[in-house]
């Protein structure tokens, strides 16, 4: 059966973007030298290109054109999460899910250690935040989420949530211009909720914890978006 013309011309640009040189990014040509090669209509590309820009592929700027994004390969050994750069809403969700599995799992040993020093750490941290002692809001409130994976006594954890800091910030400052919120802000509703956690922690109950972490950055990736009332 034949592939409807969209469907078409996204799987030759896909095909055409695996091509090595590629790899490192790079400026498309016009949609109307695109369309020729492909062999479809300017708003039959444009629909592929669309369903690519979905996907993270390419990303587009007006008045400039359509840009494809650098392939990071997996399995080099100069490739960090530090390395991978936030440039669409795509990978910014990409990294809000890769955190939190690592934070969910995270406040999960910490309340199975149950380590009283730690979890009073964290409520340190909070209270920090709260208190708005901090110049920046994102420090503190990174700060605390820290505190949790140092009371996980996992090093692992701490590492790569340390390593995801500067895309963390980029989604956390997105989020706020997008709303129109002071970086200055204190979110009670973030307060409130790290206290949730707090609670939970101190009572070493790992599916009170893992229900109020998961329920706190459900609501942040929900903020970020604005799509949190």
């Amino acid at each position: 059966m034949l592939q409807d013309l969209p469907s078409h011309a996204h799987a030759m640009l896909s095909d055409m973007l695996d091509a090595p040189e590629w790899t490192s990014g790079g400026k498309l040509p016009p949609e109307t030298e695109l369309a020729v090669r492909v062999g479809v209509s300017r708003p039959v590309l444009r629909k592929a290109i669309a369903r690519l820009r979905e996907e993270g592929r390419i990303i587009s700027r007006r008045g400039s054109g359509n840009f494809v994004q650098p392939r990071v390969i997996i399995g080099t050994p100069d490739v960090e999460f530090r390395t991978l750069s936030i440039q669409t809403v795509h990978d910014m969700k990409h990294c809000m899910r890769f955190r939190q599995i690592v934070e969910i799992a995270a406040a999960e040993d910490a309340a199975r250690i149950a380590d009283p020093v730690a979890i009073e750490a964290v409520a340190a941290a909070n209270a920090a935040l709260a208190a708005n002692v901090d110049t920046s809001i994102f420090d503190a409130d990174f700060a605390f989420h820290m505190a949790i994976a140092n009371a996980s006594k996992n090093a692992y954890y701490q590492v790569a949530l340390g390593t995801l800091r500067n895309q963390i910030a980029l989604g956390i400052e997105f989020g706020r211009k997008l709303r129109g919120v002071s970086p200055n802000e204190v979110s009670r509703r973030v307060v409130d909720e790290h206290e949730e956690i707090i609670a939970a922690l101190r009572t070493g109950d790992v599916s009170r914890v893992r229900g109020a972490t998961e329920k706190h950055l459900a609501q942040g990736i929900k903020r970020l978006f604005g799509e949190d009332g």
